[in-house]
């Protein structure tokens, strides 16, 4: 296949138009220990986000992930980012 000369590796930066030099959307930083899961009063069919590391999870809200796309802290002692 063969691609026209403008797409053969160079990017012409001057044609570049960046509207913001921040994130689109607001990363969720989440503050505290959280709720336990069985405390939060989700609906029973929520979806839900986890991750784990080192024994201790944090779990995130479809919902509200969809609105941040992202979410970070700290997990076990380390920074994490969860994206979506």
């Amino acid at each position: 296949m063969a691609y026209p000369s403008s797409m053969t590796g160079r990017i012409d930066r001057s044609a570049i138009k960046a509207r913001a030099r921040s994130f689109q959307f607001v990363p969720f930083r989440p503050e505290g220990p959280g709720v336990p899961l069985a405390e939060a009063g989700l609906r029973d069919d929520e979806e839900l986000l986890v991750a784990e590391r080192g024994g201790e999870a944090v779990g995130f809200v479809m919902r509200q992930m969809a609105y941040h796309h992202t979410a970070q802290g700290e997990l076990a002692g380390k920074p994490y980012l969860v994206t979506f």
